[in-house]
C-alpha cells in the first residue's frame, strides 16, 4: 500500500511540473512599474528605458522601433493574438481522453456500552476500521457528429483572424507614427520661419529708429515694425505649442510612460524631396488587396463562421463515447471482544477486505427533440456568415477607396510642393526688392508688409507641402501595407 501511495504522489508531482513548466513558457515584457502608481512624481527615470542611451538624433525609423517595442496597445493586440491560439490548442483537447483519478479515506471507532445477551451476560465488540481506495475513470468521445472537428478548425481561423488584427495594428501603428513625427518636423519648421520674420522685423525696427530719431521717417514707422515684431513672436508662441504637443502625442505613441521626450531630443532636417514619380494606381490597389491585413482578417473570420455553421449541423447527430475505470480498495477492521462481567477484553481478531475493480463500456446519446434550439442555432449561423460575407465585401471597398485617395493626396501635394517651390523663389526676390526699394525711398511701407508677408506665407506654405508629400507617402504605404 505505502509503494502505491508514493507511486500516486510521483505522478502528482509530475504532473504539477508539466502544468508549471508550460504556463512558463511563454511570457511577455511587463509594463511599467510607474503606471502603477497614483503620481507621476518619482518615475521620471522609465524613460531612460526606452529612449537607448547611444540615441543623439531621433530619426523616423528609431521611433517607429521604439513604438513597436513599447506601444501597450500594439502589445495588447500580440497578447490577444497568443490567447486566440492557445483557445485553438484548447479546442484540439477534445480529441483526446478524459481521466480523472480518485482516492479515498475512511477511519471508523466504535466502543459501545456493555450489554446483556440472550443468556444475561454482558458482552460489547470494540472495533477500529480503516479504509483506503484508488481509482481511474476515463472517458473518451468517439463521435459527435464532427461538432470537434469544425470547432477545431473554427478555432484555428480565429486564430489566425487576430494574427491579422495584430499586423494590422502595427501597420496603423506605423501610419499614426510617422504622421506625428512629421507633424513635429513642421513645428519646428515653423519655429524657424516665425524667428527668420522675427530677426527681419528687428533689423528694420534697429533701422527705422535710427532714421527716426534722425528725423528721417515718421513715428508710424516705427510703431509699425513693433507690431509687426510682435505678430511675428506669437507665431513663434504658437509654432512652440504645436512643437510641444506633437512631441507629446509621439511620445504617447512610443508608449514613454512619462508621456514626453528627453528635453535634449534632437530631430533631423526635414526632407526638402518634393516626391517621386508613382505606378499606375491599379499596381497599388492589387498590391493593397493582396497585402491588407485588415482584408484577410475579415476573410479569416467569414472562414470560422462557415465552420461554425457546419458544427451546427452535427448537433442532429448521435454521440458515442467509450468508458473504462480501475479501481482498488482495502478495509482492514480490528475488533476487541469481551465476554462476561470484565470490561477487558478477553479477545480479538482483524479482518482485512480488499478488491480489485474494472470496467468498460460504450454509451451513445442521441437528441431526438430539443424544442428547436438546434435550428434556431442553425439560423444564426447562417446569419452570422451573411454578416461576415457584407462585412468582407465593405472591407474590400473601403480598401480600394483608401488607395485611391492615397494616390490622388499623393499626386496632389507633390504638385503642390513643386509649385509652392517655386514660389517662394520668386517671393522672395520680391521681397528683396521691395525692401532695398524702401531703404531707397522709392516705396511705401505697406508695400514692405505686403512682401514680407507673403514671404512668410510661401516659405510656410512649402514646408507645409513637404511634409504632407511625407504624409501622403505614409498613407500610401499603410494603404498597399508596403512597410
Amino acid at each position: 500500500m505505502k509503494i502505491k501511495l508514493n507511486y500516486i504522489k510521483s505522478l502528482a508531482i509530475l504532473a504539477f511540473a508539466i502544468l508549471l513548466g508550460s504556463n512558463g513558457c511563454r511570457s511577455y515584457r511587463p509594463i511599467p512599474e510607474c503606471v502603477k502608481s497614483d503620481t507621476l512624481t518619482g518615475t521620471e527615470s522609465e524613460i531612460k528605458k526606452v529612449i537607448p542611451q547611444a540615441c543623439q538624433i531621433l530619426t523616423l525609423r528609431i521611433a517607429e522601433d521604439i513604438a513597436l517595442v513599447n506601444n501597450p496597445d500594439f502589445i495588447s493586440k500580440h497578447q490577444a493574438m497568443l490567447a486566440a491560439w492557445e483557445r485553438y490548442y484548447q479546442s484540439l483537447g477534445d480529441f483526446l481522453p478524459t481521466v480523472n483519478a480518485s482516492y479515498g479515506y475512511t477511519s471508523d471507532y466504535a466502543n459501545p456500552s456493555v450489554q446483556k445477551n440472550l443468556q444475561g451476560t454482558a458482552n460489547a465488540n470494540r472495533s477500529v476500521s480503516r479504509g483506503n481506495s484508488v481509482g481511474l475513470q476515463g472517458q473518451w468521445l468517439v463521435f459527435n457528429g464532427l461538432i470537434r472537428e469544425m470547432n477545431a478548425l473554427a478555432e484555428k481561423h480565429k486564430a489566425k483572424e487576430y494574427e491579422y488584427a495584430e499586423e494590422d495594428a502595427r501597420r496603423l501603428l506605423l501610419r499614426s507614427v510617422s504622421t506625428q513625427y512629421n507633424n513635429v518636423l513642421l513645428a519646428i519648421e515653423k519655429n524657424r520661419i516665425a524667428r527668420t520674420n522675427m530677426e527681419f522685423q528687428q533689423k528694420l525696427l534697429d533701422e527705422t529708429q535710427l532714421k527716426y530719431e534722425a528725423g528721417a521717417v515718421p513715428l508710424s514707422d516705427v510703431l509699425n515694425f513693433k507690431i509687426k515684431l510682435n505678430e511675428a513672436e506669437g507665431s513663434l508662441i504658437s509654432a512652440e505649442y504645436q512643437y510641444n504637443t506633437s512631441k507629446f502625442a509621439l511620445a504617447e505613441l512610443m508608449g514613454i510612460p512619462e508621456g514626453k521626450l528627453p528635453d535634449d531630443t534632437k530631430f533631423p532636417p526635414m526632407s526638402a524631396s518634393t516626391g517621386e514619380q508613382l505606378a499606375d494606381v491599379s499596381i497599388y490597389i492589387d498590391t493593397a488587396l493582396s497585402n491588407r491585413p485588415d482584408l484577410k482578417k475579415y476573410r479569416e473570420a467569414l472562414e470560422a463562421a462557415n465552420y461554425t455553421l457546419y458544427s451546427r449541423w452535427g448537433a442532429y447527430s448521435p454521440s458515442v463515447s467509450l468508458n473504462g475505470s480501475l479501481g482498488w480498495s482495502r478495509d482492514k477492521s480490528r475488533y476487541d471482544g469481551r465476554y462476561g462481567d470484565s470490561l477487558e477484553g478477553s479477545s480479538n481478531w482483524d479482518t482485512i477486505d480488499q478488491r480489485a475493480t474494472a470496467g468498460y463500456g460504450v454509451s451513445a446519446d442521441w437528441t431526438v427533440f430539443d424544442g428547436f434550439k438546434r435550428f434556431t442555432r442553425i439560423r444564426e449561423a447562417r446569419s452570422l456568415v451573411s454578416q461576415g460575407e457584407f462585412e468582407l465585401a465593405n472591407s474590400w471597398i473601403q480598401v480600394i477607396q483608401e488607395v485611391r485617395s492615397a494616390y490622388e493626396g499623393y499626386i496632389q501635394n507633390k504638385k503642390q510642393a513643386i509649385l509652392f517651390k517655386k514660389t517662394l523663389g520668386l517671393v522672395t526676390k520680391q521681397r528683396d526688392l521691395v525692401e532695398e526699394e524702401y531703404k531707397a525711398g522709392n516705396t511705401e511701407l505697406t508695400r514692405l508688409n505686403e512682401a514680407q508677408r507673403d514671404l512668410v506665407n510661401a516659405d510656410t506654405n512649402l514646408v507645409s507641402a513637404l511634409i504632407n508629400v511625407q504624409n501622403a507617402k505614409a498613407q500610401l504605404e499603410a494603404s498597399t501595407n508596403s512597410r
